[in-house]
């Protein structure tokens, strides 16, 4: 294992719980070594730069987290989902039998994929996980079920987990993410998915911790000919929160949409970044975010479309939106095209700006008082996003809580 130089008090408390460990494969030691090269992202390192990661993580308690002592039933609990829980990075399997077509287990956590070698977190987390959940869906099998996955922190420390799954051709899948705890401490999580040939799946995630933790998520996709990925996300960020998508088109006639959106108040910070690569020609991708920012709260989103020459015929629109409801709220948007092909359609688009003085003083003449004309048009800002969502019970789910979110603020 590579040493750390002149460590951060945080750096060392994972050197040290590394080095303890009794038990550590091949590739967690290069991924250490890596870490030890890489170190912390901070607002120096491009891609970083308002997300400034070691400043955050200064005032961490070192040490690993500890287990909550009560887990509340998740909103979701009504779609009758098969549940899993990661409890502080610890893997908890549902207590009934394997559904058909599906299959599940415990496993040692493995490498990341090359793109992701060089991506600090990533390294570090392949370091640090102790054990891993992995999914399979098996081939032709439509899991009529939805499948939740339960992030769940408490206390303070570190603690980092791995998802690998495996969406077989021909396969459908409903998954829904869960980020959620009252813990002051930094949780990593490490998703690789692969979606083969013909499959599809369907993603959802909610990210409603607490206002104290560091969260970091990154979820890499693999897309195979003629599949579908389809993931919506809505944060309410935290002290500091990211949230990574890395989707791969390496096979013709797949698709994908990627659609996120920010509920910030406070000090809250929400940061979306993606990295869409097109490897393969006719593959189509929409993206959209919507950020609402108030108080001092912050909210990040960077896309980038990177369309190599192969992947001639490529469809990519990207659009990321943001009103500030406060002088002191922040948006920072960085969208990006890198394109080598030249038969592609490509576009992307960013604004951001306060709510619309006449769409106010419209509803105020109906009889709208300005607090709820002011949340009726940050729920239509937002709504374009939720509405995404195909399944109409967990549309309504994240309806409930844009809507709490708005009687809150």
């Amino acid at each position: 294992m590579t040493a750390l130089s002149n460590p951060s008090p945080f750096e060392a408390a994972l050197e040290d719980a590394f080095a303890a460990r009794s038990k550590t494969n091949e590739a967690q030691a290069a991924a250490f070594d890596r870490f030890a090269s890489l170190r912390l992202p901070n607002r120096r390192v491009e891609g970083w730069k308002w997300t400034d990661v070691n400043a955050a993580l200064r005032s961490v308690t070192p040490g690993e987290a500890s287990a909550p002592d009560l887990i509340a039933p998740s909103p979701f609990a009504a779609l009758e989902p098969l549940e899993f829980r990661i409890v502080n990075g610890k893997v908890s399997l549902p207590d009934e039998p394997m559904p058909e077509g599906l299959r599940y287990g415990i496993m040692d956590p493995v490498a990341t994929i090359p793109e992701l070698e060089k991506h600090p977190i990533a390294t570090l987390n392949v370091a640090m996980t102790r054990k891993a959940l992995g999914l399979e869906v098996l081939e032709g099998c439509d899991v009529e079920r939805p499948i939740l996955i339960r992030h769940i922190v408490s206390g303070a420390g570190f603690s980092f987990a791995q998802t690998m799954m495996r969406i077989s051709p021909g396969a459908k899948v409903q998954i829904i993410e869960t980020y959620e705890g009252e813990g002051a401490g930094f949780y990593s999580h490490l998703c690789h998915m692969v979606v083969r040939d013909g499959g599809e799946c369907r993603r959802v995630m909610l990210q409603d911790s607490s206002g104290d933790s560091i969260v970091n998520g990154i979820c890499a996709a693999k897309i195979d000919k003629e599949a579908r990925f389809e993931q919506t996300s809505l944060s309410t960020g935290a002290r500091l929160c990211r949230h990574e998508t890395h989707a791969h088109f390496w096979a013709p006639g797949s698709s994908a949409a990627i659609n996120s959106a920010a509920l910030l108040s406070g000090e809250r910070h929400s940061d979306f970044t993606s990295d869409v690569k097109h490897v393969a020609p006719d593959c189509a991708v929409r993206q959209l975010h919507k950020g609402v920012a108030r108080d001092r709260s912050r909210n990040v989103f960077q896309g980038k479309f990177h369309v190599l020459r192969e992947a001639q015929k490529t469809d990519a629109k990207m659009t990321a939106n943001a009103l500030l409801l406060s002088d002191g709220a922040e948006a920072n948007h960085k969208p990006e095209l890198e394109i080598y092909a030249d038969d592609v359609e490509c576009a992307h688009g960013s604004t951001v700006g306060a709510l619309d003085d006449d769409a106010l003083f419209y509803l105020r003449q109906r009889g709208l008082s300005e607090v709820q004309a002011r949340a009726l048009l940050v729920e239509a800002f937002v709504g374009e996003v939720t509405e995404s969502i195909e399944n109409e019970a967990l549309r309504a789910i994240f309806a409930v809580r844009v809507s709490d979110w708005l009687e809150q603020a």
